[in-house]
């Protein structure tokens, strides 16, 4: 691949403001960064062995320090960046991280945050940057379970939420379906989606901790947000592929979604397919052949190093670039956000450029594509108005 093109494309869009549609919260500042907590933010790894020991010798977390150091004008080892960021002021260092390359509006998921987290609002005074929330909903259905007496008090209820969030400023919906069940849609059975929902509600009245898990529970509650996000015209962002291993990757392919993109009922449903990867060639299928599928590669760039940059390739094989969005999956520490950008931003380029020197691409229509991909296909999925991007 010539590089200058790959250049070019970078250099036309540097003062391109990205929407991220998937990310969240910023942890409160002031505080001093550790070297487990920054290895630990380039893994999907719950065990903490992997972080003691494995992530510095990943080639994601490698790059990661090699960028970061770059910015921050010092050695590109562990030490070096984190003697350097901890001693700099706090939010100076995080706005400059965030400012290259530039973002518009953080889509926010909270449902992965703590109590350190910024709220929506203080994140927005903090950055500078506008915030929006998309609505977790599992989180909101396990909060419902002890006030309904049957499945079907459960899920109006939940439906009920969706529409007041919506209402009260929320831009979309995000489901871990993945993360509790199979992504394998199978209609509900009444009697067992009744039997499951009696356990998890006699939980919640012995005050015992509420987790939505199992196929009868997740996807009778994914059905009916589906159906509302449908009605209420919002996305429904969906986790698949990449993720830690609380879930199951082999059933976490998106092609198991495959109801929702051809039963009627959600005709009109716009669905995100978060993360993707293994399964980004599959997501890039559906995105090919079905007007309501949208994808992004979150998370695999830029944990999966090279591996990203390939899975870009891959991606735009099939996927219109009127259907990839941008997203960072980033929380917490402001270098995710950082290195998450401007890799994306790097594979694109590396991507679209090569589609430029095969001759598939012009130069002027590889300009365009990566403006879609970093925010157009965001602004028009959402509905985002010119008030919601600053």
């Amino acid at each position: 691949m010539n590089r200058d093109t790959a250049q070019a494309l970078l250099a036309s869009w540097k003062y391109e403001r990205a929407v991220d549609h998937h990310c969240h919260p910023l942890r409160r500042w002031p505080f001093q960064l550790t070297a487990l907590e920054l290895r630990s933010a380039f893994t999907e790894a719950l065990d903490p062995e992997l972080a003691e020991r494995h992530v510095l010798y990943s080639a994601g977390y490698q790059a990661a320090l090699q960028r970061i150091a770059l910015v921050l004008g010092c050695e590109p080892t562990e030490a070096a960046v984190l003697e350097r960021r901890n001693r700099d002021d706090s939010e100076r260092h995080t706005r400059r991280l965030l400012d290259q390359p530039p973002t518009e509006v953080m889509l926010v998921d909270a449902g992965f945050s703590s109590p350190e987290s910024f709220t929506l609002a203080e994140q927005e005074r903090a950055t500078g940057i506008a915030q929006r929330e998309i609505i977790r909903l599992e989180t909101l259905a396990e909060a419902l379970v002890k006030t309904a007496n049957d499945p079907r008090e459960w899920l109006a209820a939940t439906r009920a939420a969706l529409r007041e969030g919506i209402n009260r400023g929320a831009v979309g919906v995000k489901t871990i379906c993945a993360y509790r069940a199979s992504l394998k849609l199978q209609p509900v059975d009444t009697e067992t989606l009744g039997a499951a929902f009696s356990a998890l509600r006699l939980r919640a009245e012995r005050g015992q901790p509420v987790r939505l898990a199992g196929n009868s529970l997740c996807h009778a509650v994914l059905f009916e947000a589906a159906q509302e996000c449908q009605q209420l015209d919002v996305p429904l962002q969906l986790h698949c592929g990449f993720g830690d291993p609380d879930e199951d990757l082999a059933e976490t392919s998106p092609l198991g979604l495959r109801p929702l993109f051809i039963d009627p009922t959600y005709r009109g449903l716009r669905i995100a397919l978060l993360h993707c990867y293994p399964y980004h060639r599959e997501a890039a299928y559906l995105c090919a052949v079905f007007p309501g599928a949208y994808m992004d590669l979150s998370l695999t760039i830029p944990f999966a190093g090279l591996e990203g940059f390939r899975a870009m390739r891959e991606t735009l094989g099939l996927c219109p670039t009127s259907k990839l969005l941008y997203a960072s999956d980033a929380s917490r520490y402001p270098e995710v956000y950082f290195v998450a950008a401007s890799l994306h931003r790097e594979a694109l380029a590396e991507a679209l450029g090569e589609l430029v020197d095969r001759a598939v691409l012009s130069s002027d229509s590889a300009v365009a594509a990566g403006r879609q991909v970093l925010a157009e296909n965001a602004r028009h999925i959402y509905r985002l108005a010119p008030t919601d991007t600053g």
